[in-house]
């Protein structure tokens, strides 16, 4: 069982790796229990440089040494006191290496990264632990990329790091259901100061941490959705979940709903989302849940460009997020493709009316929003297009509008607490908000469908 165990996770590894075969590779490797199990995802590399600053790991990849296509340059010595070529390597591996630094040693070791590391060149880090108890290990896996995204060097140029994806091992969620053996790839860059992305537009406007806990309240613990609880209860239920089932959330926010799935049901659930704060939320929660073993994970990244197998889930779900994507069409053809043959894909989202309907105050909001929106039918049509069958697109406006006052029952009842915890200002952007949902519901212009179809 171990041996299948440590299979499964080598060969998720390997999937997770960068493209290392011929290419100049850097190893930092620590606090590993078994470090020639890592000899097996290095042999085809141009040039290996392994630094440890355990002699028991530097003993056990020497006498492994003969596993290498090359024979690697093995250091006993802290990579931070090394003194390396710049521009040097393709990629570099940090195993169980960064955590363990303190704040001043986790900065330099960033710079002296930045250095030797090539232009687009690539970071792979793979961490588990998270522990609270020591102020040297990082409390969230999401501070983790706000290290590497804060690190910069000038050299002619300013460089810095560029996110790519965070993904947990799925070996360990299904077997033991631990969700914090996490991967992540960062990319060297040359940094411009007007660089943003979409994910810097969504954490530092729309989905700022406040902004999210404050969504939360008139949502309903846990969601950040319209509906909430109510509504995730109501359409899960449909799904007719079992414990040895697949659901893929796509937008997840901060979890509620996979939290939901995976304790009601018992299912593997794998939450997606694009917003480092929501899933740093995400993560928080899941962490006081640890008691529950529960087999729920989460991933940040582009779902555009995130990979999982062919026919891998039963279930694709999404509540009201595909409005901030632009190419539908390759997405839902990769929804698609990793459903399994019979699969349910489930999705609630905003609409709109045709365009040439538009009021110009609903054009400025989607416009500051950049939102993406499809009629009802265009939608339907869309997920028809790319191969889905029994499409079932139901304009859900008055259910939405529905939802949307009894989430202003909700804030107004809570006013007090609410802006002892956030201000009156949180509260009136709120409640001006809401309305004006209303508004643009009853003018026709917003709307909201229901998707439903099958693989």
């Amino acid at each position: 069982m171990a041996d299948e165990l440590a299979n499964r996770i080598t060969n998720e590894l390997k999937d997770r790796l960068p493209d290392i075969t011929n290419k100049n590779v850097l190893a930092i490797v620590n606090d590993v229990e078994h470090p020639t199990f890592y000899t097996k995802l290095l042999p085809n590399t141009e040039q290996l440089i392994v630094f440890t600053e355990s002699s028991n790991i530097y003993k056990q990849l020497d006498e492994k040494s003969e596993n290498f296509q090359k024979t690697p340059i093995l250091n006993c010595a802290k990579f931070n006191n090394a003194e390396l070529q710049n521009n040097l390597f393709d990629v570099i591996l940090l195993i169980k290496s960064f955590n363990r630094l303190s704040v001043d040693e986790k900065q330099k070791m960033l710079k002296n990264l930045l250095k030797t590391l090539k232009v687009n060149g690539q970071v792979f880090v793979y961490e588990s632990e998270w522990s609270k108890d020591n102020e040297n290990h990082l409390n969230n896996p999401v501070d983790l990329i706000h290290y590497f995204n804060s690190a910069i060097i000038t050299e002619n140029e300013k460089y810095g790091f560029e996110f790519i994806s965070s993904r947990p091992l799925r070996s360990y969620v299904e077997s033991k259901q631990e969700s914090f053996h996490i991967c992540y790839i960062f990319k060297k860059i040359t940094k411009q100061d007007d660089h943003a992305t979409l994910q810097d537009f969504l954490d530092q406007q729309q989905y700022s941490t406040r902004g999210v806990l404050s969504y939360e309240r008139i949502f309903g613990s846990g969601f950040v959705s319209t509906g909430g609880p109510d509504t995730t209860k109501e359409f899960v239920e449909s799904f007719n979940l079992k414990s040895d089932q697949h659901v893929l959330d796509v937008g997840c926010g901060i979890g509620g709903g996979d939290f939901y799935m995976a304790k009601t049901y018992g299912c593997s659930v794998i939450g997606v989302d694009l917003s480092t704060n929501m899933v740093s939320i995400a993560y928080e929660r899941l962490m006081s849940m640890s008691a529950n073993k529960l087999k729920v994970s989460f991933e940040i990244g582009d779902v555009l460009h995130h990979e999982f197998k062919a026919n891998s889930f039963d279930v694709v779900y999404s509540r009201d997020t595909i409005l901030h994507i632009a190419d539908k069409m390759s997405l839902f053809s990769r929804l698609y493709g990793w459903l399994k043959p019979g699969g349910q894909l489930f999705i609630s989202d905003y609409a709109c009316a045709p365009k040439n309907e538009w009021s110009k105050e609903f054009e400025d909001y989607v416009s500051q929003r950049r939102y993406v929106l499809l009629t009802v039918p265009e939608y339907g049509k869309l997920l028809e297009s790319v191969g889905f069958k029994n499409v079932n697109a139901q304009d859900a406006t008055d259910k939405f509008v529905e939802c949307l006052k009894m989430e202003l029952t909700r804030i107004e009842s809570i006013k007090d607490d609410f802006i002892r915890e956030f201000s009156s200002d949180d509260y009136d952007h709120l409640i001006e908000g809401w309305h004006k949902k209303l508004e643009r519901c009853a003018k026709g212009d917003q709307r909201w469908g229901i998707f439903r179809a099958r693989k």
